[in-house]
């Protein structure tokens, strides 16, 4: 016999779900994630997404943008509470820079804690990519594209060295705010990873929930020739399989279409 949640319902199906539901948290702002697994849900399985509410991240400044990296956190337990009690399988964080921030060891720790708050699998957009880089055989050298400004590109190749991928070339778009991440044309976004296969990376990734990646995930592998790992791609991927789903998806690049 199953042990009784203690403060959350135990995950369930229902009518629509016959599989399962992924719970999904986003920062209020974020036009993006949404969408995009909802491109990536597979038969008999429902997405439910809770919003969070965010602290600013002013661009003007830099190190006051740098400080506001170093503890931006937001509403996040309160965003959980209002989707935890619909019974979801696992929950799927679609906000970057929270898991990013620190080491792997500091990642792995905060996982533990959100697992124990959730009482169900809690899928970082950080441990996604790690996962979906191993199936790839940890790639040498990645290229990495942020919607973000040059401090929070350090947050992120710093999580990386810690994870054992010391060589990693960055492009950050620099939005000026969070719904203009959105807003990015898709040219610029393609001249980045354009621009990072011409240093010879091994794979790319892209780090940033709210830019518009998944759709073009397939075309940017097979005009270069390598994989890319994308946070909502990886983060989605991770869900399912946390939860035993192994779906092959087709159109959006090799971690969904073959692993």
């Amino acid at each position: 016999m199953s042990t009784p949640s203690k403060r959350w319902p135990p995950a369930a199906t229902d009518n629509l779900a016959l599989r399962a539901k992924v719970a999904v948290v986003v920062p209020a702002t974020n036009t993006t994630v949404q969408p995009e697994y909802e491109l990536l849900r597979p038969p008999g399985v429902t997405n439910h997404v809770t919003r969070m509410l965010l602290p600013p991240r002013p661009t003007a400044d830099m190190d006051v943008y740098r400080k506001a990296l170093a503890t931006e956190e937001g509403k996040l337990l309160e965003a959980l509470d209002l989707v935890l009690p619909c019974e979801p399988h696992v929950v799927a964080h679609g906000h970057s820079i929270h898991s990013f921030r620190g080491t792997l060891a500091d990642t792995e720790r905060e996982v533990e804690r959100l697992e124990a708050y959730c009482e169900r699998p809690f899928v970082t957009p950080s441990i996604a990519v790690l996962r979906g880089l191993e199936v790839f055989g940890r790639p040498r050298r990645l290229g990495i594209v942020t919607p973000y400004w040059a401090p929070a590109g350090e947050v992120i190749a710093a999580f990386f060295r810690s994870a054992g991928y010391p060589e990693v070339e960055l492009v950050n778009l620099e939005a000026p705010g969070p719904t203009s991440v959105s807003r990015i044309p898709l040219e610029r976004i393609h001249a980045a990873f354009d621009s990072l296969a011409q240093t010879g990376v091994d794979a790319f990734v892209h780090v940033g929930t709210a830019l518009p990646v998944t759709a073009i995930t397939e075309a940017i592998e097979r005009k270069h020739g390598r994989p890319l790992v994308g946070v909502n791609v990886a983060t989605y991927w991770q869900a399912l399989r946390r939860v035993g789903i192994a779906d092959r998806i087709a159109g959006y690049g090799r971690l969904v279409a073959e692993f």
